[in-house]
């Protein structure tokens, strides 16, 4: 029975373990080859012991592209060479993945908001094909017009014949480069993957219709690309479900599977979804459970005899083992994680793992700058001792508290933490009590068996008064003490207004026809408060805001899984939303509001839940302790109502400039 550590052969090539890091968009590479940036993205997931890495989509074209890793040009191998020699002296495996944009173009047009051609099998309406962008914005079509967007373009024969000598080619480099094997992108929405998806290919030549057929295309450029590149190993990356009632399902993409085996190819590598139509399939939310898609690799190992890969919010490698020893995938790609801690399977094959910091599952910084890491991959910057070491006291043990006298205890300084109440974490146990979301108290664990192990003493139940303060023996005392959740004054003294942290925590009646205020999410705004409660049993009346979008915070032009599930979640419960409205006011059986065209609306309800209104202490502190014999910070909420993001910015800022 295999094991995550066990190693395993693909066609000549040994990997040392069955961890893998998937192609992950990362936007580090510098003018097509590989700079600072692009050596802190990877060389740390190689030095963490890791088996195998998949570089990022990368792009086959001579043209240098500035956000792309680019093998179209030879005069780009010696830096990839040079690269690839650093990532093999940590004995990992490094392939590259070379994709086409098809239908995914239309995700770079809302990015840079100018026309650029998208090919596909067949000229479908692109506002079908990216209908996630039109989910959560009902104007995209009117959007996508005004960058001069025409429509989509049926490849060619000529040009898929083009495509693949260019596929073929850039694998060539790729060898020549020092790479062990090369990847086609074959999912998610590129090109390849277009031709196999219902919706997308139409097409009634010899490139659609049956699989035999839909395959023929990649079938091709995998020959082209084999007698490149000899014995070296080829990987294919497929979708195995679209998500999508009109798409592809994974009896169709088994009977692909055993096609790309018969052509060659010397590993599956599994995923799910569409970026522009499903992106919860590719960007997991924490609504979908860890591993909760390995089903899809599982079902695909069984009609082939070539190694699979499996991956899916999969960020605990025990799971990941588990997963191999029942046979549902020969290597579990963990992206995510080894993002927030490259150094995850070194930490658990050393039997460290109360050390391996886990992700949160947030999804905001991802391709770049993870939001628990503010300075590392694209921002990093060493961490090095103090020359001055200090005394530091911290008010407040919530996450931004807790990350300071973490950094600045490796730093060298004296620090300890007073927390007025009996438990460290502050606001992260009112997030944490939203639905599904229990995953983002990860950091609050790391950061208290951390703290435990360098000895940081954290006082719980202190609220020290004033002249304690003022009476402390430190160097610098840092606020941390968050914020509070607050109500318009006109509503204060309504008992059926609550705030957010009332609703979520239950510490006020609740009655059962229920309406939220605000539109956002982190605090912001009652979104996913306005999930917790429905499925906690209330009737949820509506929901409305000043926000022009709902959960606006985190759609970005690249999406996101997690804003896409929500705006599904709204759509299918049938939640009524008020965007841009104004609050008129509130009875003791409704509430009244305008929407965006000034029609008022009375709606009955129990309860109004209100979200988003916090307030810091900050210039009352300052005020107060503006002449102590000792110099004053604030960090996190304290310092500004903002989020998780911030917060451990914040600590680790002030952390390595005290």
């Amino acid at each position: 029975m295999p094991r995550v550590t066990d190693p395993l052969k693909i066609r000549n090539m040994e990997i040392k373990n069955r961890l893998g890091f998937p192609p992950m968009m990362s936007g580090s590479i510098t003018n097509g080859i590989p700079g600072d940036n692009f050596y802190h993205v990877y060389e740390p997931i190689a030095k963490g012991g890791v088996g195998l890495i998949t570089v990022e989509a990368s792009s086959t074209d001579p043209m240098n592209n500035p956000i792309q890793p680019c093998l179209g040009l030879d005069g780009n191998i010696p830096a990839f060479k040079k690269f690839t020699d650093r990532i093999h002296e940590y004995g990992a495996k490094i392939g590259i993945q070379f994709a086409h944009g098809g239908i995914l173009t239309l995700m770079m047009i809302a990015i840079m908001k100018f026309p650029m051609p998208v090919w596909a099998p067949s000229s479908v309406d692109p506002v079908v094909a990216s209908s996630a962008y039109e989910l959560i914005n009902p104007n995209w079509r009117q959007d996508l017009e005004k960058t001069g967007f025409k429509e989509i373009h049926e490849i060619t024969v000529e040009e898929m014949n083009e495509v693949g000598n260019r596929f073929a080619a850039a694998a060539k480099r790729a060898i020549d480069s020092g790479f062990d094997y090369v990847e086609i992108h074959s999912c998610h929405g590129t090109l390849y993957h277009d031709f196999y998806s219902p919706y997308y290919n139409q097409r009634t030549d010899e490139y659609g219709g049956s699989w035999e057929n839909k395959t023929r295309f990649i079938k091709e450029t995998v020959e082209k690309v084999r007698d490149k590149i000899g014995d070296n190993p080829i990987f294919v990356r497929i979708s195995a479900e679209e998500l999508l009632d009109d798409g592809l399902k994974v009896e169709d993409q088994k009977k692909v599977a055993v096609l790309l085996e018969k052509a060659g190819v010397d590993c599956i590598d599994v995923s799910q979804g569409i970026q522009v139509r499903t992106p919860e399939g590719i960007n997991i939310p924490t609504y979908i459970p860890p591993g909760g898609f390995i089903h899809y690799p599982e079902a695909i190992k069984k009609v082939v005899n070539i190694p699979v890969i499996g991956v899916g919010n999969i960020i605990d490698v025990k799971m990941a083992d588990d997963f191999i020893q029942q046979g549902k995938a020969d290597i579990i790609y963990m992206g995510r994680q080894l993002i927030v801690d490259p150094e995850t399977p070194n930490k658990y094959f050393n039997g460290q793992t109360d050390d391996i910091k886990y992700c949160i599952g947030c999804q905001v910084g991802c391709g770049g700058v993870c939001v628990l890491n503010p300075f590392e991959r694209h921002n990093y910057k060493e961490l090095i001792p103090s020359e001055e070491p200090k005394k530091i006291v911290i008010l407040g043990a919530g996450i931004a508290g807790m990350e300071l006298a973490r950094v600045a205890k490796l730093r060298g300084h004296d620090v300890e933490i007073y927390e007025k109440t009996d438990r460290v974490g502050g606001l992260m146990h009112v997030l944490t009590a939203e639905y599904k979301k229990e995953q983002f108290m990860n950091i609050v664990n790391y950061q208290k068996i951390q703290l435990n192990k360098l000895n940081i003493p954290i006082h719980l139940n202190r609220e020290l008064t004033t002249n304690e303060i003022k009476d402390l023996d430190c160097d610098v005392l840092v606020f941390a003490v968050g914020t509070e959740a607050v109500l318009p004054v006109k509503y204060k003294d309504h008992p059926n207004v609550i705030t957010q942290d009332e609703a979520i925590l239950k510490s006020k009646p609740i009655g059962k026809n229920v309406v939220i205020w605000g539109l956002d999410t982190y605090w912001k705004g009652g979104t996913e408060t306005t999930i917790t409660l429905r499925e906690q049993g209330y009737n949820i009346k509506a929901i409305a805001g000043t926000e022009k979008m709902l959960a606006g915070i985190l759609t970005q032009a690249r999406l996101s899984g997690r804003v896409t599930w929500i705006h599904h979640y709204f759509q299918d419960n049938k939640i009524p939303v008020f965007k841009k409205a104004t609050l008129i006011d509130v009875t003791d059986k409704s509430v009244i509001i305008h929407d965006s065209d000034g029609k008022e609306h009375i709606i009955e309800a129990d309860t109004l839940v209100y979200c988003g209104a916090r307030t810091t202490p900050k210039k009352t502190l300052e005020s107060e302790f503006e002449n102590v014999g000792f110099k004053i910070e604030f960090i996190g909420d304290c310092k500004k109502p903002r989020d998780i993001q911030a917060a451990i910015s914040d600590a680790q800022t002030l952390a390595r400039k005290l």
